[in-house]
C-alpha cells in the first residue's frame, strides 16, 4: 500500500511539474520574461544567494548540529540545489507577477546545472553528477511545457482561453494531491529519530534563506517577495534526480522529499502572508494608530470641485 501511495506522488509531482510551467506559458509572453532578464543586479544577487550563501548556511548548520551520513548527504544536496517549479505557485498566491517568478526560476535552473556537479563532488565525497543527467529532465518537464504554452497564447489566443483554466485546476489538485500522498506514503520514516534532527536542521536553514532571499529585493516589494519564496524554495526536481540515481541508500531521498514537502506548507502560508491583500507593518506601536491619509489624495480627480455659482 505504502509503496503504491510512494509511486503516485512521483507521477503527481511530474503532473504538477508540467502543468505548472505549461499554465505559465499561458499566461506569459515572451516579452515580459525578457523585460525582467534586464534587471542584471537582482538576478546576479540571487544566483550568489542560492548557489552559494545557501549551500554555505547548510555545510555550517550540519557542523553544528550533528546529523546521521545519509541524512546529511540529503540535506547536502538539497541545499546546492535551487530552482523549483513550485516558485510559480509560490508567485501566484503571493500575487505577484508570474513572469518574474519564471525568469528567476530559469536563471536559478540554469545555475544549479553549471554549478551543482562541480560542488557535490567537492562536498560529498564519492559522488558524480553528470550535467546531461540534470539537464534532460528540466528541459523536457520544465522548459518545453512552458515554450508550448507561450507558442499556444502567441498564435491560439481563443484555445489557449479555454484550455488555461483547466490547466491550472490540475496544477492546483495535483499539488494538493502530492502533498496528502508524501506525508502518507513515507509516514514510517517518521518513527526515525535521527529525521526528525535532520528535519530540524534543513528547516532551520530554509527559514534563513528566506530573509536572506527577502533581503536580496532591493527595498522593492515584489523582488523581496519573490526572492524569499524563490531561494527558500529549493530544487526539488534536481535534487531528487541526483539523489535517485547517484546514490544507493533510498534515505537520501526521502529526506529531500519529506523537507520539501514541510517547505512547501511553510512557503504557501509565507506566500499568503506576503500577498498585498494581507500585509502589516512590523514597526507601527501596538498602542499608536497609523496616520490617516487625506482621501483625496490617492485620486486627486475626485475632489470635489469649487463651484462657480454664487450662494443666494
Amino acid at each position: 500500500m505504502m509503496e503504491f501511495v510512494r509511486q503516485a506522488a512521483g507521477y503527481l509531482v511530474l503532473t504538477f511539474v508540467i502543468s505548472s510551467m505549461l499554465n505559465v506559458g499561458l499566461t506569459q509572453k515572451p516579452s515580459m520574461i525578457l523585460h525582467h532578464l534586464r534587471n542584471f543586479r537582482f538576478l546576479i544577487r540571487m544566483l550568489i544567494v542560492n548557489l552559494i550563501v545557501v549551500p554555505t548556511l547548510m555545510i555550517f548548520a550540519l557542523q553544528l548540529v550533528p546529523v546521521a551520513t545519509h541524512y546529511e548527504t540529503g540535506l547536502i544536496v538539497f541545499g546546492v540545489a535551487a530552482g523549483a517549479p513550485f516558485l510559480i505557485h509560490l508567485t501566484k498566491t503571493s500575487k505577484r507577477d508570474l513572469s518574474l517568478g519564471a525568469t528567476v526560476l530559469m536563471i536559478l535552473m540554469v545555475g544549479t546545472v553549471l554549478t551543482m556537479p562541480l560542488l557535490l563532488p567537492i562536498l560529498v565525497e564519492g559522488v558524480t553528477v553528470s550535467p546531461v543527467q540534470i539537464v534532460t529532465p528540466m528541459l523536457v518537464q520544465i522548459i518545453l511545457p512552458m515554450i508550448i504554452g507561450m507558442l499556444l497564447l502567441q498564435f491560439a489566443e481563443p484555445l489557449t482561453a479555454r484550455i488555461q483554466p483547466v490547466v491550472a485546476k490540475i496544477s492546483n489538485l495535483a499539488l494538493y494531491a502530492l502533498i496528502a500522498a508524501i506525508l502518507i506514503g513515507y509516514s514510517p520514516s517518521f518513527l526515525d529519530p535521527d529525521i526528525w534532527v535532520a528535519l530540524g536542521v534543513g528547516s532551520a536553514v530554509l527559514v534563513l534563506a528566506f530573509f536572506v532571499g527577502f533581503m536580496m529585493g532591493d527595498g522593492q516589494d515584489h523582488l523581496k517577495d519573490v526572492g524569499g519564496l524563490g531561494t527558500a524554495q529549493r530544487g526539488t526536481a534536481s535534487a531528487m534526480i541526483v539523489a535517485s540515481s547517484a546514490f544507493d541508500d533510498p534515505r537520501i531521498l526521502v529526506i529531500i522529499t519529506i523537507l520539501n514537502t514541510f517547505a512547501i506548507v511553510f512557503l504557501i502560508l509565507a506566500a499568503r502572508w506576503l500577498s498585498p491583500n494581507n500585509r502589516f507593518s512590523l514597526l507601527t506601536p501596538v498602542a499608536a494608530d497609523p496616520p490617516e491619509r487625506n482621501p483625496w489624495d490617492r485620486d486627486p480627480w475626485s475632489r470635489p470641485q469649487p463651484s462657480n455659482e454664487q450662494e443666494t
